[in-house]
């Protein structure tokens, strides 16, 4: 009994981790998201946050960011890496 009660402690502690890490990364995404120049990291950051725990909130938010960027690139004419983005939003990696 008492094993599997660690056991238990330590997926929780686990869990609590992954999640702050989680937002840890969203963070930085989004200011890295901020300058066209840094937007591949915050690209690459939102894509760990999801393969992480994709049903997540954190990787809700991360999908809604990357639809924002891809909305963007779309409105300036980028219509390339805009279509790129998007399909990588639709099949889901």
């Amino acid at each position: 009994f008492i094993p599997m009660v660690e056991e238990q402690k330590k997926k929780l502690s686990d869990r609590e981790m992954t999640k702050k890490a989680q937002q840890a990364t969203l963070r930085m995404a989004k200011e890295w998201q901020k300058s066209k120049d840094t937007t591949h990291h915050a690209i690459k950051s939102y894509d760990d946050v999801i393969k992480v725990d994709p049903e997540s909130d954190e990787a809700e938010q991360a999908r809604e960011a990357l639809l924002n960027i891809a909305g963007d690139w779309e409105k300036k004419g980028q219509k390339y890496a805009a279509a790129k983005l998007y399909k990588k939003l639709m099949v889901g990696r």
